[in-house]
């Protein structure tokens, strides 16, 4: 498998696939658990792209999984449709964590 892959909704999985990601679209919790069990099995290695909304949808899964600090590595971005209420948005967040602000010109 490829060393990126991405599990989301519609827009965002047609998005990475214009960039060559692979990806599978889950829009239920019932789309997400398989799709994400089913590419534990598959993908031995590499990133695991989850928007924030199937995050949300199988949250003990994605903690489990993390716990076990094994490939493929899990990173959340936001959808096509932005970050989640409440959530910070992608920028902020790296700023926090390294202290450098990215900004656009």
């Amino acid at each position: 498998m490829a060393a990126f892959h991405i599990i989301g909704d519609r827009d965002t999985v047609l998005g990475y696939r214009f960039a060559g990601v692979t990806g599978e679209i889950a829009e239920t919790a019932a789309d997400a658990r398989e799709a994400f069990n089913r590419t534990l099995q598959e993908q031995t290695e590499g990133i695991l792209l989850l928007t924030e909304q199937v995050e949300a949808l199988i949250p003990d899964l994605v903690a489990a999984h993390r716990l076990q600090a094994t490939p493929p590595f899990i990173t959340v971005i936001e959808s096509a449709q932005g970050p989640l209420p409440g959530r910070k948005p992608l920028l902020e967040t790296i700023y926090e964590a390294v202290g450098i602000r990215l900004t656009e010109e």
